[in-house]
C-alpha cells in the first residue's frame, strides 16, 4: 500500500480497510504511515483498535495507555481502554476506566453497556441485572439484553427476544449478524440444533467481507514450499534469551483458550493471550534488511544485527507482564503461517501443536461469531475445511522442519485426561509440577477471548463429538477433511 500525501488521506483509507475487516493490510498501512507521521495520535488509535478487534488485547492496552497519558480524560480513548482491560481479563481496571469516562462527555448509555459485559463476564448476575435495568429499551441493544438471559441460562426468553424483534428497528448488519450467532448458542443449548444451524447460516449468508481463497491457501503452500529444512537451518539466527517464548499453535475454537488458562495458573508463567507483534516484525524485518524480495523470501536477508533487533522487539511487547516469568505464551491465529520465522527470531522458544477434531472445530468456529475477528473463511463450510487442512499440512511441516522443541496435544486428551497431558506439558516446559493448574477455572483472570464462559467452569468434555448434532448439514465439510476423519 502506498504512502499518502496527507495524514488525513492515510487514515481514511486506513479506515476503508477496517471496515472491510482486512485488519492486517489495515495494520501494514499503518506501520508504514507511522514512518512518515510519527507523532500521529490517529494513527496510533487506529493501531489500537485494530488490535482489539483482532483479540491482541495486550498491545490495544499499551497503546491506549499511552494515549490516555498524554491527553488524559478523553472519552474516545477511555471507553476503548476499559474494554480492553475488561477483555484481557482484568475487570477491576475496567470498572476504574468506566467511572473515569462517567465524568467525561462519554455516553452514559455506552458505559453502562459496557459495565454489563464486565459483569457478565465475570459471573456477577446481581450486578448485571442491575446494569440491564438501567439501559433503554433499544432495538441496538438487543443483543446485551439477551447474553444477560444465556449467562442466566434463560435460554428460551433470550430465544424469545432474538426471534421477535432482531431483523428489525434500524439495526445494523454487524448487529444483526452478533443476534444471530447468540440465537444459535440459545438454541444449542436448548438442543434445537437445526434451528441453531439455521441462525449461523444466516449470519454467514448477511456477512459481507471478502475472502480470497486463492491467496489464503497460496500463502500456506508458498511458506512450505520455501522453508524447507536446508533454508531453515541456513537462516540467521537471534539470540538466546531467559525469557522463552511458548507458542500455542492453534485453530480458533481448538482449545487454545483452555490450554492458556490451564497454564495461567503456574507462577513461572505468564500469558500475552493473541499478540501481533509477529506480524509487525514481519514487516520491520523487510525495512531492517532493505530486502528487494517479498515476504517470505525477505528472511533470507536477515542479519545478525537484525534478528537482535526484531528478537528486542517481541520481548518489548510483551515488558508488562513478563516481568519475573520463565515462559511468555502467545496463541496468535497466525502462528502456524509465522512460526518459521519467529523460531529463528527467537531460538529459546517453544511451540505447542494444538489439534481438535475437524468436524468439532469447524461445527465451533461456524456457530460462533468469528466474523467480528475478520475470519471471513468461515462464510463457507468447503472453505473452512480448506483452511483446516492448510493449517495441518503447515504445523505438521513446522514438525518435520524446526529445531525449537515441539510437542503435538490433541484437545480431546486434554479434556479427558487433564491431569496426564498437563503434567506432560509442564514437563515439556522444564518446570515444576504445580497441582494449581488442575484449578484453572478458580483463576482470578477472565479468560480473554470469545471462549471465556468455556474456561471459567471446570473441565467438561461436551464439546467432543458436538458435530454428530449437526452431521446432516456438513457434507461439504466432510469431503474436504475427509483424509484426516
Amino acid at each position: 500500500m502506498p504512502q499518502f500525501y496527507t495524514e488525513e488521506e492515510a487514515t481514511q483509507a486506513i479506515k476503508k480497510l477496517i471496515s472491510r475487516k482486512l485488519f492486517q493490510n489495515a495494520r501494514a498501512a499503518i506501520e508504514e504511515n507511522l514512518v512518515v507521521f510519527p507523532d500521529s495520535n490517529t494513527l496510533q488509535f487506529l493501531s489500537s483498535h485494530i488490535a482489539l478487534e483482532t483479540n491482541d488485547f495486550s498491545n490495544a492496552i499499551q497503546i491506549l495507555e499511552k494515549l490516555n497519558k498524554a491527553d488524559p480524560n478523553q472519552a474516545q480513548v477511555l471507553i476503548p481502554l476499559a474494554r480492553s482491560w475488561n477483555l484481557f481479563g482484568d475487570i477491576d481496571k475496567a470498572i476504574d476506566y468506566l467511572n473515569q469516562a462517567e465524568s467525561t462527555d462519554a455516553d452514559p448509555t455506552m458505559v453502562e453497556v459496557l459495565r454489563a459485559e464486565v459483569y457478565e463476564r465475570s459471573g456477577q448476575l446481581d450486578l448485571l441485572d442491575e446494569s440491564i435495568a438501567k439501559l433503554p429499551n433499544e432495538a441496538r441493544l438487543l443483543n446485551v439484553r439477551a447474553r444477560a438471559f444465556v449467562a442466566r441460562k434463560q435460554y428460551e426468553t433470550a430465544v424469545q427476544l432474538l426471534e421477535s424483534e432482531y431483523e428489525s428497528g434500524g439495526l445494523e448488519v454487524n448487529e444483526i449478524i452478533a443476534n444471530c450467532f447468540l440465537l444459535a448458542k440459545a438454541y444449542d443449548k436448548m438442543g434445537e440444533y437445526d434451528k441453531a444451524w439455521k441462525a449461523a447460516q444466516h449470519a454467514h449468508e448477511l456477512d459481507p467481507a471478502p475472502f480470497d481463497e486463492n491467496m489464503q491457501m497460496g500463502m500456506y503452500d508458498e511458506m512450505i514450499e520455501f522453508m524447507n529444512s536446508e533454508l531453515v537451518d541456513a537462516l540467521t539466527e537471534g539470540p538466546r534469551t531467559e525469557l522463552e517464548p511458548l507458542f500455542i499453535v492453534g485453530n480458533p475454537r481448538s482449545g487454545t483458550s483452555l490450554l492458556e488458562q490451564i497454564l495461567s495458573m503456574h507462577p513461572d508463567i505468564a500469558n500475552a493471550g493473541e499478540l501481533s507483534v509477529g506480524h509487525t516484525m514481519q514487516l520491520n524485518s523487510s525495512s531492517l534488511t532493505d530486502s528487494f524480495h517479498s515476504w517470505p523470501n525477505s528472511m533470507i536477508d536477515v542479519r545478525e544485527e537484525d534478528a537482535i533487533a526484531l528478537s528486542s522487539q517481541y520481548f518489548e511487547a510483551n515488558v508488562d507482564f513478563s516481568a519475573g516469568k520463565k515462559v511468555i505464551s502467545n496463541k496468535a491465529l497466525n502462528l502456524p503461517l509465522q512460526l518459521g520465522f519467529l523460531s529463528k527470531i527467537l531460538p529459546s522458544s517453544r511451540a505447542v501443536m494444538l489439534h481438535r477434531h475437524p468436524l468439532d472445530n469447524a461445527v465451533s468456529c461456524y456457530t460462533t461469531n468469528l466474523l467480528v475477528s475478520g475470519h471471513a473463511y468461515t462464510n463457507s463450510l468447503e472453505t473452512l475445511g480448506k483452511t483446516w487442512v492448510a493449517r495441518k499440512k503447515i504445523t505438521d511441516h513446522w514438525l518435520k522442519t524446526l529445531s525449537i522443541p515441539m510437542i503435538e496435544l490433541h484437545y480431546e486428551n486434554l479434556v479427558a485426561d487433564q491431569r496426564g497431558e498437563t503434567e506432560r506439558l509442564v514437563k515439556f516446559l522444564d518446570l515444576p509440577w504445580q497441582e494449581d493448574c488442575m484449578e484453572f477455572h478458580k483463576s482470578t483472570r477472565i479468560a480473554r477471548t470469545i471462549s471465556y464462559d468455556q474456561v471459567s467452569q471446570k473441565m467438561y468434555n461436551t464439546s467432543s463429538g458436538r458435530w454428530k448434532n449437526y452431521e446432516k448439514h456438513l457434507g461439504p465439510l466432510i469431503e474436504v477433511v475427509s483424509d484426516f476423519l
